[in-house]
């Protein structure tokens, strides 16, 4: 079904209600990310002030001086962990577009406190599972993170469940599959533009995510989130104060067979000459599944007869095909 607008749909009664309650939720899920891939998350459960002070402590982080920032860029120079300066990312490459760089900086965490398992510490997970960067310099800046993470880890629990309902399959199959997740707790800070951006360069190009989904915490500020419309237009997306966006990735959409979409999105400029108060910050939960879990056409969303279109994968054959070729600066 197609929709050229980004709902608001409160997920409260999914597990007090009743059966009709969970349906009701469930339709609401699915209509909205066959449609346009979007929705927004009230009644998610997770303390306001504790968002308030995540968003507070990465602001933090990113008002400290560039030399202080830059100790804690990744040795490896992914952008899964640690530090990514101004200018050193291009994520539109990952669609073969050419631009210059995304004008942003970010802040990227794994998996915390990890449980002491061979699983997490074999050749093929030491990706998924890397350890975290903690900078230093802001106060109880990893107190804060691992707080925000935990509380996004028990929201993507629920959302699991209504995914499943959403689809008509039984409760546990993705939790199952996410017991062992591998998901990227990142913040991303779009500074003031003191100058006007190179021709083409935006604040984030568009680009479709990797993962299954994506949770989204986001400040109203001028030059914001965008998702393409059905109709080829762009719809800005701007969800009420303290609630979450969730958008779907690439992953859920193989999963899916194409029935959900991945939809492109992008983070435009401020307007022309709107000066200061235009910085914007974004934290994002990518979810990864459990970096072996086998990805295949999910049997509801094939028509008896019909070949899945897509082959299986694992989660992390994906994943690691998808990022190797996201360009640092090298469109610029």
């Amino acid at each position: 079904m197609a929709t050229s607008r980004v709902p608001l749909i409160d997920i409260a009664g999914f597990e007090t209600g009743d059966a009709a309650a969970r349906r009701r939720i469930a339709g609401q899920v699915a209509e909205a990310v066959e449609g346009i891939g979007f929705f927004s998350v009230a009644g998610h459960g997770i303390d306001p002030a504790l968002m308030r002070r995540m968003a507070g402590r990465f602001a933090a982080f990113f008002d400290l001086a560039e030399p202080a920032k830059r100790r804690f860029v990744n040795p490896a120079r992914n952008i899964n962990r640690g530090y990514v300066p101004l200018g050193e990312e291009f994520v539109a490459s990952s669609h073969g577009a050419e631009a210059p760089p995304d004008y942003r900086e970010a802040l990227a965490f794994g998996r915390v406190d990890l449980p002491d398992d061979p699983y997490y510490r074999r050749p093929e997970a030491g990706y998924a599972y890397e350890p975290n960067i903690w900078p230093d310099g802001v106060s109880g800046l990893g107190e804060t993170v691992r707080a925000y993470y935990a509380a996004l880890e028990g929201l993507n629990r629920r959302l699991l469940g209504i995914f499943a309902e959403a689809l008509g399959i039984e409760t546990r199959y993705f939790l199952d599959r996410f017991d062992r997740h591998a998901s990227v707790l990142r913040a991303i800070n779009y500074p003031d533009q003191d100058r006007p951006p190179a021709p083409g360069q935006l604040r984030c190009g568009a680009h479709s995510d990797f993962g299954t989904h994506t949770l989204l915490q986001i400040d109203d500020a001028p030059g914001g989130l965008q998702a393409l419309a059905r109709d080829g237009s762009w719809i800005d997306v701007r969800p009420p104060a303290g609630s979450f966006v969730v958008n779907i990735g690439d992953l859920m959409m193989v999963w899916t067979n194409d029935r959900w979409l991945s939809n492109l999105h992008r983070v435009v400029n401020p307007p022309a000459g709107a000066g200061g108060g235009t910085r914007r910050q974004s934290i994002a939960f990518f979810v990864q599944p459990n970096y072996d879990a086998r990805i295949a056409c999910i049997p509801t969303c094939v028509v008896e007869g019909e070949a899945p279109r897509h082959a299986p994968v694992t989660a992390w054959e994906y994943r690691h095909a998808k990022l190797s070729r996201t360009a640092p600066a090298r469109n610029a």
